[in-house]
């Protein structure tokens, strides 16, 4: 059984127990027995009558757990060690209803009970919670206007100061349940989990959240697990942190309240070996070509890459579409960026090649019309931009031979060369049937016809040479999707076909050498 997340499941929930959005008792400045719930190490700093966790793992210990308890058993008072305790919270608020009173089993009481026997883990993630920008002071939207940060500094406007490439800089962490910290592992063992976390924002002129007020709106967060993509593929989502049972697979996490102009962190539970598998099926029940390989094997090729997405919404609107960007939805972040690591003591093969499978899907509602109003809309391009130490790699894009041949024109190809696998000399391509296309020139780009609903699977190849590469090496690889879009022209009642952004992904060069004791592997980027 998973441990409960201290951060996101229950201190979040001590926070509204003790009337915080309203900032009154525990969220004041002069907090009532020094319990001050805008801290969230506040647990593990005390009050003004002393420790509030106890030295064992025996939740009685714990005059945290042992108050809590009080409350539940209608006692207005509890001793521990010596000191005695006032039952919290002393009244009956809304929350305690909803996660005590009225909750089913596991009960708010018995979940911190699991959280003192599972040995009390500190897991804030004060990283994440330090990329929160300033309250946004000025300019803001009517009502309730929820956003994810797609940049530091975000202030949910668009464009703003989003870049292009939003999915390289957006504010989604993996951290460690340990401890918090941010993880950029270089592998996803099966067996380990981790805390999908984003730093979302509310730009509105008025407060969210159900326990802000009786009239305020409820505001949920989601988080989805993507198959490596330029901008849409086969998806897993997350359960949410703040379900108070943490075996629950619920994937809507509640954002208990949001003032106006300020922000708040969100997180969902990554169990990687359960994202493998809900992956796996979500590709098998997509039918894209694989080029031979299983859609376990297509999978098990990842490695460790953070492809996901989080969306925020209030419950009176809809939920964003998992293939939106950005900028045609604000209350959504991507995060596609991955490391890629050269060593340059390997004793594999040299030259060498790494492949990283990837999934092109179309991003946008409208190409899936049968037939659509336009045959220009939909359609794709990629495109390779590339930063990277002059000579050293040589890359590939390899393609399934059926959607090559569903799919490519060679008239629709520039700056790549069609070439068989002698050109690998003797090194594998990704898949066993396939039609490899290697990058010849600067500019380049690949059209694509809209997919129609549909997932065209390829893999970007690099080639490297070891004798060319040196440790402090710099250099980005990115591919690029740009999709055919209308732009509308209301009072001309016209409309003109432009190609924007839709998406892709990013691979950062890290090159090392293992064989020099104590040196850190040495990681930039361009």
């Amino acid at each position: 059984m998973p441990n409960p997340s201290y951060y996101f499941n229950l201190f979040k929930k001590f926070q509204v127990l003790n009337h915080v959005p309203a900032k009154t008792v525990h969220g004041s400045a002069s907090p009532t027995g020094g319990f001050d719930l805008r801290n969230p190490n506040i647990a593990f700093i005390g009050s003004n009558k002393g420790a509030l966790l106890g030295t064992t793992t025996n939740p009685p210990d714990s005059p945290l757990w042992a108050m809590l308890n009080a409350k539940a058993n209608s006692v207005a008072s509890v001793t521990v060690a010596g000191t005695n305790w006032t039952a919290m919270p002393l009244s009956a608020t809304p929350a305690w209803t909803d996660f005590q009173v009225n909750a089913p089993v596991p009960k708010l009481v018995d979940v911190v009970g699991d959280w003192v026997t599972a040995n009390k883990v500190n897991d804030v993630p004060s990283a994440v919670i330090a990329t929160m920008p300033a309250p946004i002071t000025a300019g803001l939207d009517a009502g309730v206007s929820l956003f994810v940060c797609s940049v530091a500094g975000d202030d949910g406007t668009r464009p703003g100061t989003v870049p292009a490439n939003f999915w390289d800089t957006s504010l989604i962490f993996l951290v460690n349940p340990a401890n918090g910290n941010i993880e950029t592992p270089a592998d996803l063992a099966a067996s380990a989990e981790y805390y999908l976390t984003a730093v979302i924002g509310n730009r509105g002129s008025a407060a969210g959240g159900h326990y802000m007020t009786p009239s305020a709106v409820k505001i949920e967060a989601a988080g989805w697990v993507m198959v490596w993509n330029t901008g849409m593929s086969p998806a897993v989502q997350l359960p949410a942190l703040s379900n108070l049972d943490v075996n629950s697979t619920n994937g809507f996490g509640e954002v208990y309240f949001l003032r106006s102009g300020e922000y708040d962190v969100v997180g969902f539970r990554l169990n990687v070996q359960t994202v493998f598998d809900g992956l796996v099926a979500a590709i098998a029940a997509s039918g894209m070509n694989l080029g031979g390989l299983t859609p376990e094997q297509w999978v098990h090729a990842q490695g460790a890459h953070l492809c996901a997405k989080v969306m925020v919404r209030t419950v009176t609107d809809s939920w964003p579409l998992v293939g939106d960007t950005p900028f045609t939805d604000r209350r959504l972040a991507q995060k596609n960026l991955a490391p890629f690591a050269v060593n340059l003591a390997a004793s594999s093969s040299n030259p060498n090649i790494i492949w990283k499978n990837f999934v092109v899907g179309d991003v946008f509602q409208f190409v899936h019309w049968p037939g659509g109003f336009d045959e220009g809309w939909g359609k794709h391009k990629l495109m390779i931009l590339s930063k990277l130490p002059p000579g050293a790699l040589r890359l590939y894009f390899a393609i399934p031979k059926q959607s090559f041949a569903r799919w490519f024109k060679p008239v629709a190809i520039k700056g790549f060369e069609q070439v068989d696998e002698k050109s690998l000399r003797g090194l594998k391509a990704p898949f066993p049937e396939h039609v490899l296309l290697m990058l010849t020139g600067k500019e380049n780009s690949i059209e694509l016809p809209a997919l129609r609903g549909e997932f065209l699977g390829m893999s970007l190849g690099f080639e490297y040479d070891v004798k060319k590469l040196q440790p402090k090496a710099e250099g980005t690889i990115s591919v690029i999707q740009q999709t055919a879009v209308p732009k509308v022209d209301s009072r001309r009642k016209s409309y003109e076909i432009e190609s924007v952004i839709v998406g892709g992904f990013t691979f950062k060069l890290e090159v090392y050498h293992s064989r020099k004791t104590g040196e850190a592997w040495e990681k930039y980027s361009a």
